[in-house]
């Protein structure tokens, strides 16, 4: 399903902005990296400009949203 606005994007639509998979983009949407991401049913719809603005990690460095990411998991 494609979420397009002027305003939102879907998870495919982002992984290709980023150049990562659309598995990387619901990882980071678990993680709450997407500032304003809602989840509609089965899928992601992510503000374009937290897309177009998002900042990789250095490699080597855990962001706290991958501890977050584990807990959702661990708790599921």
């Amino acid at each position: 399903m494609l979420i397009e606005t002027e305003d939102y994007t879907d998870a495919a639509t982002a992984a290709k902005i980023l150049g990562v998979t659309r598995a990387n983009i619901s990882i980071l949407c678990k993680g709450n990296r997407f500032p304003g991401q809602v989840k509609i049913g089965h899928f992601w719809a992510i503000p374009r400009d937290a897309v177009e603005n998002f900042t990789r990690l250095k490699p080597g460095k855990k962001s706290s949203s991958r501890a977050q990411l584990n807990e959702v998991n661990n708790s599921e």
